[in-house]
């Protein structure tokens, strides 16, 4: 972050001082935590469902820093900026302060693959810009907290920002890329993610589009015309905007061709052979969506190719890692829905047998819930999976409906006990489920 005035940060925030106010003072760092002020920290006090940040203001101040507070916070202290809703003064002020960069800003959003192709695209840039010139969400900050924290993170050597932007709800992208304004805004995909949210696909698919709402007026929207909702997305939410096309022959940038190992993409800039160091076909349409925001990000040829065959496994996505005894583990418990389930299941055909496969709760599937986890059931049978371990009330149904040779369990340490006893040191284990049913604990401890 580059330092701010004080002045420009009340002005941002649109805010008002508390009667003892020092105005003659940059500010280097905004910050949701306490622990992490430092004397030129501006600390935005949120109030969540559980933990009041307010209660931390007093010490915030005392230190020599200054706070972001509700206008209805009682305590008579220097160096308040009162404001009617802290979490939309947070993101005012990284909206003002996005618009001090004349960067490129992409935002990406998708139901399934938004963080590899954040991650993808990061590497590529990283390669033609240089990695200290880039910035990319880290984690998942991709909410209504965590993005303006990253867009607070721009500073006046960076080339390009990537932000990913996530939503459980309809107006949520539409409100993230208000503050962002990209300039390239894209969706990977619409699947069945948060569908309890949702009426169906297609609302989704009308949520996901609110990311071109935001964009600049001489801002691309990049399309996948391969999406069967694109028709809609071209004719309402990307109407009137600068459009790059992506997906199919009817374009000028889409696979030529694909292996278990290789795609040859057809792109504007000319023919590309990728071969990708992460499992999974999909991860081959993740780098189409890649290679269209990199091509209108100025990129070479060469630095696509080299970006994305040196991307590795990002943490808890088809990541592989070695189990106590030597079998593989294919570590995909960052999050699921059933769209992602088989495409990890398709992912590990190239793996070798004995397939196992540890299944926990999908969460967020609404009133679907049972009949989704149920055609996971069927599907497991054709996928060839020889041991099914679930775990979960929902995973259950899936448990009851597959055919093969199944155990269900009652929690995740029992789970680690039967494969400790009985995982053989030759199979594949994939590992999947919704991320709060804590299924990376039974990777770390099988690791052990």
């Amino acid at each position: 972050m580059e330092q701010l005035k004080i002045q420009d940060i009340v002005e941002f925030t649109k805010g008002k001082l508390s009667k003892e106010f020092e105005l003659d003072v940059l500010i280097d760092n905004v910050t949701m935590d306490s622990r992490a002020v430092n004397g030129k920290s501006l600390f935005v006090a949120v109030k969540g469902d559980i933990h009041d940040a307010h209660d931390y203001v007093r010490n915030v101040v005392a230190s020599g820093n200054y706070a972001l507070v509700n206008s209805n916070f009682s305590e008579d202290l220097p160096n308040l900026i009162y404001v009617s809703d802290t979490t939309l003064a947070l993101g005012l002020l990284a909206s003002n302060y996005r618009q001090m960069f004349d960067i490129p800003v992409v935002a990406i959003t998708g139901s399934n693959g938004k963080t590899s192709v954040k991650e993808m695209l990061r590497s590529v840039c990283n390669i033609q810009f240089g990695e200290e010139f880039v910035l990319a969400t880290s984690g998942n900050l991709n909410n209504h907290w965590g993005m303006p924290r990253t867009l607070l993170e721009i500073n006046k050597k960076h080339k390009v920002a990537i932000i990913e932007m996530g939503m459980n709800h309809s107006g949520e992208l539409k409100y993230l890329s208000s503050l962002a304004k990209p300039t390239l805004a894209v969706v990977n995909n619409v699947m069945f993610a948060h569908a309890g949210h949702f009426s169906g696909l297609a609302d989704i698919a009308s949520a996901k589009a609110e990311i071109y709402s935001g964009l600049l007026n001489d801002g691309i929207a990049c399309v996948d015309v391969s999406n069967q909702f694109a028709d809609g997305w071209l004719k309402n939410e990307t109407n009137g905007k600068q459009l790059f096309l992506y997906g199919n022959e009817s374009t000028n940038c889409y696979i030529k061709t694909l292996s278990t190992s290789e795609a040859i993409y057809v792109t504007p800039i000319g023919e590309i052979a990728i071969q990708l160091n992460v499992l999974g076909s999909h991860n081959y349409k993740n780098a189409l969506t890649v290679i269209a925001v990199a091509i209108n990000l100025g990129c070479s040829i060469e630095s696509i190719k080299l970006g994305l065959e040196s991307y590795s496994a990002y943490k808890g996505r088809l990541e592989p890692k070695r189990s106590f005894n030597g079998a593989l583990i294919i570590d995909d418990t960052y999050n699921a829905n059933p769209d992602s389930v088989i495409a990890a299941l398709e992912a590990i055909q190239v793996l070798a047998k004995p397939y196992w496969f540890i299944f926990a709760d999908l969460k967020e599937l609404g009133s679907d819930e049972v009949k989704y986890h149920q055609e996971i059931g069927e599907s497991l049978n054709k996928f060839g999976v020889d041991k099914l371990l679930t775990v979960g009330n929902l995973a259950k149904c899936t448990n009851d409906i597959f055919s093969g040779d199944k155990l269900h369990f009652i929690n995740n340490d029992d789970v680690v006990k039967y494969c400790r006893d009985n995982l053989p040191k030759d199979a594949t284990l994939l590992i999947k489920g919704s991320n709060s049913m804590r299924l990376s604990n039974i990777v770390e401890q099988l690791i052990n």
